[in-house]
């Protein structure tokens, strides 16, 4: 079977994996953009100087595929690894270190029972062992740990000083998200893969690289944002776009849609019905970033929040400036998820800054003076959410993508794993399903 002429919707991490596979496949592909630059939510901000990243700020070493993605491309040497990544974190009753990657110096938390320190060197050997039926890139592979939330998850398993000491403050600083609003399978599949390891990495150059490595060699049209997709019974698939206010056409025969996947039902008017109610239930999460530069310089300084003592803020920090790369120094001040949620209900998401003005400066006495420019940053969708019983919709739904050739497939780390590793698996996935039902 000659290749089949295929337009991706969606220039992210999930939408260029896919189409690098599929263009070595054999088939035509094109990917339709609606930003200026391929990477959606991994690349490169700058904003008067001001820098910041669009989404992802690392990459973790644990996807052994990914890991391989990266070697195929030419990123290996970009790696830049980041060790004994953690943060100090700020309660109500006194501050103590918190690592993104459990280890050993976690028993050292302040504040916990006996009985819980004992539960975690438990729970950190069930962990490993765990590691043999987990796959990092898929939160359906814990699938027995969808219906539980992840905080009853965690009182349950480690104990109720264990989650507000550890697990809220490092989900709510990393990815925005309370822990009794999520389901423990993103936790349990992830977890096991991060026990006894210490090490992240950023690239060297910035997250931007990985897209533009990703996209080099691929028929990428930007700015072209898709309106609306046909998929007729029989003859092409046509897809409506607008580049410059000027109407575009596409035709092809089939469509990777990689969109965020609750944008995706309002493209296709002619969507089956158990796709369109499965597509209905996927959310996202909101993110509000504030970013100050600096006229002075500033030393070094992560701080996650206990919720008693979080205010405003789930994170903060403090980031030198760096003459060799230009970096000035800057400050960053994450909202909270209850914050987000208040500057969304207040149409504030272009003034944030007024929102935690009383916070930072309380962290910052200096800020008056020493501030020479501010960027508010809202992410509108930061991460697809994991809530209880989502995972295992996932599944279904990616079974019947499978199973049978279709027009029109989707992908995206809301089908995966919440994590640039999930986006890439996803997008192997749909590739390979593709490559199954069409070669």
């Amino acid at each position: 079977m000659s290749g089949q002429r295929i337009v991706i919707i969606g220039a992210g991490i999930a939408g260029l994996v896919a189409a690098r596979r599929l263009g070595q496949a054999g088939h035509d592909v094109r990917v339709l953009e609606a930003g200026n630059i391929p990477g959606g939510r991994v690349g490169d901000r700058q904003v008067r100087g001001i820098q910041f990243n669009a989404g992802a700020r690392l990459l973790y070493a644990f996807s052994r595929p990914f890991n391989r993605l990266l070697d195929e491309i030419g990123l290996t040497p970009a790696l830049i690894p980041v060790r004994r990544l953690s943060a100090e974190c700020v309660g109500g009753d006194g501050r103590w270190p918190v690592e993104l990657m459990p280890g050993i110096r976690s028993l050292l938390t302040p504040g916990l029972s006996l009985t819980e320190r004992l539960r975690f060197l438990t729970f950190g050997l069930h962990a490993l062992a765990a590691r043999a039926h987990t796959d990092p890139d898929d939160a359906a592979s814990a699938l027995a740990q969808d219906n539980v939330t992840l905080a009853a998850y965690i009182r349950q398993a480690l104990g109720p000083a264990v989650l507000a000491r550890m697990i809220e403050p490092v989900f709510r600083g990393t990815r925005s998200w309370n822990t009794e609003d999520v389901s423990a399978a993103f936790f349990a599949s992830v977890t096991p893969h991060m026990v006894g390891r210490d090490t992240v990495h950023v690239l060297a150059g910035g997250m931007g690289k990985l897209p533009a490595a990703l996209a080099a060699g691929l028929t990428v049209n930007c700015d072209t944002r898709v309106m609306a997709i046909e998929t007729p019974d029989v003859g092409p698939c046509r897809i409506h776009a607008e580049r410059q206010g000027e109407p575009i056409v596409h035709e092809a025969d089939l469509v990777v849609c990689a969109t965020e996947g609750s944008l995706a039902a309002a493209l296709f008017p002619d969507l089956e019905d158990e796709d369109r109610r499965f597509l209905d239930g996927v959310r996202y999460n909101a993110l509000g970033i504030v970013h100050y530069q600096l006229g002075c310089q500033v030393a070094p300084a992560m701080n996650f929040f206990t919720r008693d003592a979080s205010g405003p803020l789930a994170t903060w920090q403090q980031v030198p400036g760096n003459d060799a790369t230009g970096q000035a120094p800057q400050l960053y001040a994450q909202l909270s998820p209850e914050a987000v949620e208040d500057a969304s209900r207040r149409d504030m998401t272009d003034r944030l800054d007024e929102l935690v003005k009383e916070r930072v400066l309380s962290l910052y006495p200096a800020l008056d003076r020493d501030c020479v420019d501010i960027h508010n940053q809202w992410i509108a969708r930061k991460l697809p959410v994991f809530y209880p019983g989502y995972t295992s919709t996932v599944a279904r739904f990616r079974d019947r993508q499978s199973a049978v050739r279709r027009r029109v497939y989707f992908c995206g780390d809301y089908l995966a794993q919440s994590l640039v590793t999930g986006a890439a698996a996803s997008g192997e996935r749909a590739a390979a399903d593709i490559v199954r039902h069409w070669s």
